[in-house]
C-alpha cells in the first residue's frame, strides 16, 4: 500500500518486480528454480532503471527548509520554544520519509541482484541450501566435532549448504557451514555518579564470533586433528615433523605419535603449508568416526565476486550467462581431495 503512494508507474512496477525477485532467487533450489525467475526478469516490459530525480530533489527541500525554518524560529528569540520543535519535528519526519523514500530503490536493486548473483554461483559450484534448525544442527556439530565446543553463551549454525565434488580418485558428499558463537565475561568498570563519586560496577559483556567450514565423510584416519588456531581439548602436540615453517602454523595431534607420523607424510606436511596461504586459522578435525570437519574464519569462501546489477541490464544477463569459480571453495577441496590421495596408501 506505502510503495502504491509514493512511488507511481515504471518506478512501482520496478520495485514490485525486485521484490518478488530477490524472494524468488534466495528460495530457488535449482537450476530450473532461479531460470524461472531469470525468465521473469526478461519478461518486463518497463525499464530496469529507475527514475529517482524527484525523490532527491524532495528529500534535498525539506532537509534545507527544515533547517531554514528551525533557525528562523529559533532566532525570533534566541532559543527553542515550543513552535520551534513543532518545526524541527515535522520538518525531520519529513526529510526522513522523502529520503528513505529516494534511497529504498536503489538498495532494493542492490540487494535483489545480488540475490540472483549469489544463487547462481552456488548452483555453478554444485551447492543448494540444506534444510535445517539452528540450534539443533549447532548442537548435532558439537557431539561430533571439537570445533564446536566454543561460546559459553550461545551458539548456533546460522547456514548450512550441501555440494558434491568429483575428483580424480574421490568423489565426495560435503556440507559448508557458518557457525556463530556468542561468548559472555564479567567486566568491572568506574563510572562517577550523580554526587561526584567515583564507584565501580560490573557488567556482563558479550563477544560474537563466526567460524567457516566443511564437514565431509573422510575415512581415511580417525582422532587426528592438524590445528592451525585454537581447538577446544585438543591438547599438546602429539608430533612434531621436520618442517619449522609447517610447526609455526600448525600442530598435530592424534592418538599416538605413531598415528601422527603415518599421517603427516612430507607431501601432506607441504600440502598444508601451502593450504595454510588460501584460508586463515585453519583446523583439520578427523573424529573417531573418520568424518573430517575442516574450519577457518574466511566468510567469502561462496560469496559471489561478480557486481553487476540488474540496472545495467546487459551487463547483468552476461554475469548470469558465465560459470562462477568460487576460487577458495575449490582451492580447499582440491585440497582435502589431494590429501585423501596421499594418504590412501597409509591404512
Amino acid at each position: 500500500m506505502l510503495i502504491a503512494v509514493l512511488y507511481q508507474k515504471n518506478n512501482k512496477a520496478l520495485i514490485e518486480l525486485l521484490k518478488q525477485t530477490k524472494t524468488q532467487a534466495l528460495n530457488s533450489r535449482t537450476r530450473e528454480n532461479l531460470d524461472a525467475v531469470i525468465d521473469d526478469l526478461k519478461a518486463f516490459s518497463g525499464s530496469y532503471q529507475f527514475n529517482m530525480k524527484a525523490y532527491w530533489i524532495a528529500f534535498a527541500v525539506f532537509l534545507l527548509a527544515t533547517a531554514a525554518l528551525t533557525y528562523w524560529d529559533w532566532s525570533q528569540w534566541q532559543r527553542f520554544q515550543q513552535s520551534t520543535w513543532i518545526i524541527l519535528a515535522v520538518g525531520s519526519v519529513l526529510t526522513l520519509v522523502a529520503g528513505i523514500t529516494a534511497f529504498y530503490p536503489g538498495r532494493l536493486m542492490a540487494k535483489a541482484s545480488h540475490a540472483l548473483l549469489q544463487r547462481d554461483g552456488l548452483l555453478d559450484n554444485d551447492l543448494s541450501p540444506a534444510v535445517f534448525e539452528s540450534r539443533a544442527a549447532s548442537n548435532e556439530f558439537q557431539q561430533r566435532f571439537s570445533d564446536f565446543n566454543r561460546g559459553n553463551y550461545k551458539r548456533e549454525i546460522r547456514a548450512l549448504y550441501d555440494g558434491s565434488y568429483s575428483g580424480s580418485e574421490y568423489s565426495f558428499q560435503y556440507q559448508y557451514y557458518h557457525f556463530h558463537y556468542v561468548d559472555e565475561r564479567i567486566v568491572t568498570e568506574t563510572y562517577t555518579d550523580s554526587k561526584g563519586e567515583v564507584r565501580t560496577r560490573r557488567k556482563k559483556v558479550y563477544d560474537h564470533y563466526d567460524r567457516y567450514g566443511l564437514i565431509l565423510p573422510f575415512g581415511l584416519l580417525r582422532n587426528v586433528a592438524v590445528v592451525g588456531f585454537s581447538l577446544p581439548g585438543a591438547g599438546k602436540a602429539t608430533y612434531k615433523p621436520a618442517s619449522n615453517r609447517f610447526n609455526k602454523e600448525f600442530k598435530v595431534v592424534a592418538a599416538s605419535e605413531l598415528e601422527a607420523a603415518k599421517a603427516m607424510k612430507p607431501t601432506v606436511v607441504i600440502a598444508f603449508e601451502e593450504f595454510s596461504e588460501v584460508l586463515s586459522q585453519v583446523n583439520f578435525e578427523v573424529n573417531d568416526a573418520g568424518d573430517l570437519c575442516l574450519s577457518f574464519a574466511d566468510k567469502d569462501l561462496i560469496a559471489t565476486t561478480k557486481e553487476a546489477k540488474i540496472c545495467d541490464y546487459e551487463a547483468f544477463i552476461e554475469a548470469l550467462d558465465g560459470e562462477q569459480e568460487f576460487a577458495k571453495l575449490k582451492a580447499s577441496l582440491d585440497f582435502i581431495h589431494y590429501v585423501m590421495t596421499k594418504l590412501d596408501s597409509n591404512f
